[in-house]
């Protein structure tokens, strides 16, 4: 009797360990694509921060890159964390975008850590991402 309810526990632990997996995001290659662009972008953008006009430029493209992602993340299913965190990447692009629309300069040592930011939040995504089952 004993070893009949051992087996029964063990199947109904694996029967839940399997719907967990079976509900799980599975890896999108779009929505790795796009968090590899905006990390790379990134990259590239914090060394032109000198340059005011192309930084404030490269604020605006990153954000928009950013609401992409936060739109495309939204309609996968079971993706909470990756909603989550693409709303707190696009925020961190967004506080970029502000402070350069507004009348204060902005220098290119906040720029550049912005960018930086930016950049190390993607590559975290990224790693998240790319470790999803296939």
């Amino acid at each position: 009797m004993k070893r009949l309810l051992a087996i029964a526990l063990v199947l109904s632990l694996n029967g839940c360990a399997l719907w967990e997996a079976y509900n799980l995001a599975h890896f999108d290659p779009n929505e790795y694509r796009i968090v590899t662009e905006i990390r790379t972008d990134a990259s590239l953008y914090k060394d032109q921060c000198p340059d005011a006009v192309v930084s404030k430029a490269n604020a605006q493209a990153i954000y928009l890159k950013t609401q992409l992602f936060e739109n495309y993340s939204e309609q996968i299913p079971y993706n909470s964390n990756s909603i989550k965190a693409s709303k707190e990447l696009n925020n961190i692009a967004k506080g970029l975008k502000e402070r350069y629309a507004g009348k204060d300069p902005v220098s290119p040592m906040f720029c550049k850590l912005k960018f930086e930011s930016i950049e190390h939040s993607a590559q975290t995504m990224q790693h998240v991402l790319g470790n999803r089952p296939r």
